[in-house]
């Protein structure tokens, strides 16, 4: 009975998978992590594996890295969830047999299992060839003959192209998995073709001088490569590619390709992204029908006291009701800017300037504020910063949005408090601009969702949009934004930008 082993930290997924298996007639093995699976796989070294690409601590792509490691000709299928396709691209990348999306389904299921066990069989066979043939070459000839039409019909049978040319780039060999992602014939490629016309003008040259380097698994091979190829009709196919140089006593004789057809995995990616898109579009406008209704119901409480103020006579009524109008026009004026920043595509206005001077001048404009809220603003500049090339427009409102933050993160009865705003060269780690504050704090899981579109801790009074165009300026600049929160002890915000 074949054994398979399937590693998941979801329980119900592990217990649906164990249960759909056996009926297939697997033995199956189950684990909650990493680790777990690989002592698993160690003691019962089943054939296939299938393991969640994200899981806690060890996840599955080191997972698969370490099988690899183990046992090279295991097959490994890996669980991805929604939004991981650069991983899932990735595994296949580390040689990972297939990837299959949550919620997994029968079908997609059976179809990955299907192309694993064709995998095992397909190198079984091979092996069995290749320690047969010093024994095959001292039997008769047509039993030498016999065995060589089997190596073809297991080359021509393989589901990815494989092709083979000789030094001058004349093609030899040419199979059916071939002739589906190019277009020609085996007739054709071999009598017609040249091993150039099979690739965009100047990459077979590329190709064939990275086969010759380091840098995927050289000198002599080539492993994984993504690259494009062309078809019969001009059209670009994208391709996983990897190449071993055949000699004979130290002299060249030929270069074999095997090409795995991405352009299934592709479409995978664009249908994600889309769907990816989709939800965000979604999201974003749920979350900016709440903040105007919020807004709006602010407004329509203002007008209420204003008729009220105008039908009684009473100007108090009337003063209250206009200022709270005017706090919603504000509100709704700044949520606008807002969207729109985040949606520009405006390219940044970089320019060499100094950052302690921005610093400086947002510390000095939420003075003010610090001061009547009874907080203390401390700056805390690297006089060593040399100037740098940044937008200026865009770290200042960077900064004025996390200071404006920390500030409101004290309640407005609290008294005491501090917000620290520091600049530091960190060399090669880049400049950091931090700011800290003795504030609320907040939970791991607010701390996790922090830089989200339109999420906010502020309730009513905020629209969820500055910490994104923050997060959104800081990547324009090739730079990264990171959090450290504990509840009641406050929280940082770090902006590192590249030297």
């Amino acid at each position: 009975m074949k054994k398979l082993l399937v590693i998941d930290d979801e329980a119900s997924t592990r217990d649906l998978l164990k249960l759909s298996l056996e009926m297939e007639g697997y033995t199956v093995f189950v684990a909650e992590d990493g680790p777990k699976g690989l002592e698993i796989f160690a003691r019962e070294n089943p054939s296939v594996v299938l393991t969640d690409i994200k899981m806690p601590g060890m996840d599955g792509i080191e997972v698969l890295r370490r099988i690899k490691e183990q046992s090279p000709d295991a097959e490994v299928i890996v669980i991805t969830g929604h939004g991981e396709m650069t991983l899932a691209i990735e595994a296949l990348k580390l040689e990972a047999s297939d990837f299959i999306s949550k919620p997994v389904s029968d079908e997609s299921l059976n179809i990955a299992l299907r192309r694993a066990e064709e995998k095992i069989w397909l190198r079984n066979r091979l092996r069995e060839y290749t320690e047969d043939l010093e024994r095959l070459v001292k039997e008769t000839s047509e039993e030498l003959v016999k065995r060589h039409e089997l190596e073809h019909n297991l080359i021509q049978s393989s589901m990815d192209g494989i092709i083979a040319n000789d030094r001058q780039g004349n093609i030899i060999i040419f199979n059916e998995g071939a002739e589906r992602i190019h277009g020609y014939t085996q007739e054709e490629a071999v009598s017609k073709i040249h091993v150039t016309q099979l690739y965009p003008e100047g990459q077979a040259r590329q190709i064939k001088k990275m086969i010759y380097g380091n840098e995927y698994g050289g000198p002599g091979r080539l492993i994984n490569y993504s690259v494009e190829v062309l078809t019969n009709t001009g059209k670009l196919v994208p391709i996983l590619l990897s190449a071993t140089i055949i000699d004979d006593k130290g002299e060249e004789v030929a270069t074999v390709g095997h090409f795995k057809d991405m352009r299934e995995v592709k479409r995978l990616e664009e249908e994600l992204v889309t769907s990816e898109r989709m939800v965000a579009v979604g999201q974003t406008t749920a979350g900016i029908a709440h903040g105007v209704k919020n807004i709006l119901h602010g407004m329509k409480l203002g007008a209420f006291m204003i008729d009220t103020g105008f039908d009684k006579e009473k100007p108090e009524s009337i003063r209250k009701g206009w200022d709270l109008v005017r706090k919603n026009i504000n509100r709704i004026s700044k949520m606008t800017k807002e969207m729109l920043s985040l949606a520009s595509t405006t390219p940044p206005a970089f320019e060499v300037c100094s950052l302690n001077e921005i610093v400086e001048e947002v510390c000095e404009l939420m003075a003010e504020e610090a001061n009547r809220r009874g907080i203390r603003l401390v700056l805390e500049l690297d006089p060593s910063l040399t100037q740098v090339t940044v937008d200026p427009d865009g770290i200042h409102t960077c900064l004025l949005n996390l200071v404006t933050n920390a500030i409101e993160a004290f309640p407005e009865d609290a008294s005491g408090g501090q917000v620290t705003v520091s600049s530091r060269d960190e060399g090669g780690a880049g400049v950091h601009l931090q700011v800290r504050d003795t504030g609320q704090g907040m939970s791991e899981e607010i701390r996790e969702r922090v830089l989200e579109n339109l999420f906010t801790t502020k309730g009513a009074r905020g629209t969820g949009l500055g910490l994104a165009i923050t997060q959104k300026i800081v990547h324009e600049h090739g730079g990264t934004i990171q959090v450290e929160s504990e509840p009641k002890k406050g929280s940082c915000f770090t902006i590192i930008l590249p030297e």
